[in-house]
This record gives structure tokens, C-alpha cells and sequence, in this order.
């Protein structure tokens, strides 16, 4: 009986926490897509793993970059959340961006925690075909 107990009480807490990981990693991206619309790219760039950090060195190559190469991000008119799924560095959560033309984007986030708190450490675009019905 105690052994089945302990079991259900593991899985219970190891699914709140999974619960609560989600949760922060919808926040991060939410947040900083949330500050890409206010054209706030210090703020966005705050999200950023230090890796990331370093590799733009500041907000506004940060800004420029995603302009560029994620319109649909700075400017989405629909963030969609899907799966998400472990990887080597932390969890990678998949993102459906619909755009301003409604044209759906997939993107997939990579997600590391930091000081207890997750970071968005990169993303790339998925094919669509991968979302097709």
C-alpha cells in the first residue's frame, strides 16, 4: 500500500511541476513576443539565454535580427501553443504563429533554465507539412 502510495505521489509532483515548467516557458515566449509588439528589444532581448546575449551583443542587433528574420514574431496576429518536448539542453516548445496575411509559421523554441528561470536559448522554423491534417 505505501509503495503505490509513493508512487502516486511521485507522479502527481513530477506532473505539477512538468505543469509548472509549461506554464513559465508559455510566459517567457508570451512575454517577449509580448514586448517585440511594444518594439521593446531590451526588454525582448532580456529573454534571451547569455549564449544568445553574447552572440548579438546588444538589444538593437538583437531587434534588427528579428525583424528581418522573423517578421511573423515581431508582428504575429495569433501565437498558438503545441507540443513541447525534452532535449539535451532543457525543452523545446512548438509555437504556431499566424501572421499578419494569416499565413501559419511553426516555430521551435529551445528553452533553458537559468537561475530558475527559462530563457528562450533559440528557435527555428519547422515545416508545415509537419502540422498538416
Amino acid at each position: 500500500m505505501w509503495k503505490s502510495l509513493t508512487v502516486t505521489l511521485f507522479v502527481f509532483f513530477a506532473a505539477q511541476v512538468c505543469a509548472d515548467n509549461n506554464d513559465a516557458i508559455k510566459k517567457t515566449i508570451e512575454d517577449q513576443i509580448a514586448a517585440f509588439k511594444l518594439d521593446d528589444f531590451e526588454t525582448a532581448f532580456g529573454f534571451a539565454t547569455p549564449f544568445l546575449k553574447e552572440k548579438f551583443g546588444n538589444a538593437e542587433n538583437f531587434g534588427r535580427m528579428v525583424r528581418n528574420g522573423y517578421p511573423m514574431v515581431w508582428r504575429p496576429s495569433k501565437v498558438i501553443f503545441l507540443e513541447n518536448e525534452k532535449y539535451h539542453h532543457g525543452l523545446a516548445q512548438v509555437v504556431q504563429i499566424v501572421d499578419a496575411k494569416g499565413k501559419s509559421h511553426y516555430l521551435r523554441y529551445y528553452m533553458i533554465e537559468f537561475d530558475g528561470l527559462w530563457r528562450i536559448g533559440g528557435v527555428e522554423f519547422l515545416p508545415a507539412s509537419d502540422f498538416s491534417v
